[in-house]
């Protein structure tokens, strides 16, 4: 959807309609971001033990596995050898490891985050944004969000110590995501198999999906259908978000955020036809559309575009750099 210069520019009067129109569901928040103390004491409360002094926290049922693989300490953990690393940017991995339980082994992914370059220190800080380091935002954000009811992963351990953290999650064994789910739906003949109403279904249930973290004020900030896992067949699917290490909260209402939130998704999901993107909009809005959503409409095309010129002109569609792709084409 192509829009001129002169509608770049937003009255005040808009801008307040547009924010109406996304968020008036989402004016209750009581903390900002990831970072409060006492969410962490409240999950440890509640579902998680400290161990070694504190420098793990451990999902109480999962504490029995760890003893079992002779596992007490951060650093048996942190160094723990073995497994197939599935993905390692900068100073962090993510590897699949299978640890003993009972009779059987139990599947996980270990994410490690080692020390944060000063170099990678100062770029948030000269791009104006605010540093997100280590695991434990992660790990709060998934509490989070199940916290909300919405489908994530499930966080077994977290654990920090001298610069380093990491953190254990649930395998849930599939590398299905829902951006395999487009290819398949624009892939010609393979997406007659689809029919119409489970295509509806789908694409009413992300809308759902992606409302309910909304009102919760949770913006993922590298919300791409591939940070989307989908469990079971194509036509009925179970989506898990993923990897919500940049996740951020508000007490207020940051249109921005839900714009970028929205235009990862129309940027990633382009190969759909421009209907089924409508579509999915007004099911997130949860009403018919109005004259005035089609400034909503243009500023997520806008950013989308955005996206997707700054992700061509570098390669990070091919290099698979989705956090550059998104945090430096604001």
């Amino acid at each position: 959807m192509a829009t001129g210069s002169g509608e770049l520019r937003m009255t005040q009067a808009t801008r307040r309609h547009e924010e109406a129109s996304i968020g008036a569901a989402t004016a209750r928040a009581d903390w900002r971001g990831f970072t409060a103390s006492e969410v962490a004491a409240g999950a440890r409360a509640s579902e998680f033990d400290d161990v070694d002094a504190g420098r793990l926290s451990v999902e109480r049922k999962f504490a029995a596995v760890l003893r079992q693989n002779g596992i007490a300490t951060f650093e048996a953990l942190f160094e723990l050898r073995g497994g197939v690393c599935v993905r390692r940017i900068k100073n962090r991995s993510t590897t699949r490891i299978a640890l003993s339980d009972g009779g059987g082994c139990r599947s996980l992914y270990l994410k490690r985050h080692e020390r944060p370059r000063w170099r990678e220190r100062l770029r948030p800080l000269l791009n104006f944004g605010r540093p997100i380091f280590g695991a434990r935002n992660e790990w709060l954000a998934i509490l989070a969000l199940r916290e909300a009811s919405v489908p994530t992963l499930t966080a077994l351990c977290f654990g920090e110590h001298d610069g380093r953290s990491l953190l254990v999650t649930e395998d849930l064994r599939t590398d299905v995501t829902l951006l395999d789910w487009v290819n398949r739906c624009s892939g010609g003949a393979a997406s007659r198999a689809i029919d119409a109403a489970r295509k509806r279904a789908t694409i009413r249930d992300l809308a759902r999906l992606t409302r309910r973290m909304h009102d919760a004020r949770i913006f993922h900030q590298d919300f791409f259908l591939h940070h989307i896992l989908a469990r079971g067949d194509f036509g009925r699917l179970d989506m898990r978000v993923i990897d919500p290490g940049r996740a951020l909260r508000e007490p207020r209402l940051p249109r921005r955020w839900i714009v970028k939130d929205l235009a990862q998704l129309n940027f990633s999901a382009r190969n759909l036809p421009c209907a089924d993107r409508l579509l999915f909009l007004r099911l997130y809005l949860g009403r018919p559309f109005r004259r005035s959503d089609r400034i909503l409409a243009r500023v997520i095309a806008m950013k989308s575009s955005r996206i997707a010129a700054h992700t061509a002109k570098h390669g990070l569609w091919v290099a698979g750099d989705w956090e550059a792709a998104s945090g430096r084409a604001d």
